[in-house]
């Protein structure tokens, strides 16, 4: 059964790109799309998607705020917020408010279609800005299969440091295992 997707954005050029692109992709369906926040919850009401991406600037309401009034009536929709600011200030304040997470409108499409996929099975996404340069470089080298021991020294780090810093990874990353920690890795590219 393919994945339903409503789209909301402002500007009926981006909506239109976004629906052309990402019905191209096998297993995707967008099944509305609208331009604001009174034509969304319509939408979601009667379409019943399993992700609703979601633009924050909207003309009658503040996209952020809409979350949890799909949430409460539509709680089996995830949402996937799409903004210009991937800052991880906003997509703290968007997972605060109910969605699975958020993507920048700079991404690539794949990356996109990537979190349309991971929302819909129900997985939060990780912001890649949210990320420190040293936690960053850990998770790559998790995602490598290093051992903490080994990132440890290759970091001149002592391996308990390494440990608090895959308990940090893991609590930002909403992921429970080692193995989740190398998926994420993949998905952001490290």
């Amino acid at each position: 059964m393919p994945i339903r997707v409503v789209i909301v954005d402002d500007h009926r050029l981006i909506r239109d790109a976004l629906s052309d692109l990402i019905s191209a992709e096998r297993g995707i369906d967008v099944v509305a799309s609208v331009g604001d926040a009174s034509a969304a919850v319509r939408a979601v009401g009667e379409a019943r998607p399993d992700v609703l991406l979601l633009d924050i600037a909207l003309p009658d309401a503040n996209g952020l705020d809409l979350i949890d009034r799909i949430r409460k009536r539509n709680p089996e929709t995830h949402v996937l917020v799409l903004s210009m600011h991937s800052e991880p200030e906003y997509a703290a304040e968007a997972r605060e408010r109910g969605a699975c997470g958020l993507i920048a409108k700079s991404a690539p499409v794949e990356e996109l279609i990537e979190a349309i996929r991971s929302v819909a099975a129900g997985e939060s996404i990780p912001v890649e800005g949210g990320l420190t340069e040293r936690e960053r470089a850990i998770l790559s080298r998790i995602a490598q299969g290093s051992t903490d021991d080994e990132i440890a020294s290759t970091l001149d780090l002592q391996p308990k440091t390494i440990e608090a810093y895959v308990q940090q990874l893991m609590a930002k990353l909403d992921v429970r295992t080692r193995a989740g920690l190398i998926g994420r890795a993949r998905r952001i590219g490290l």
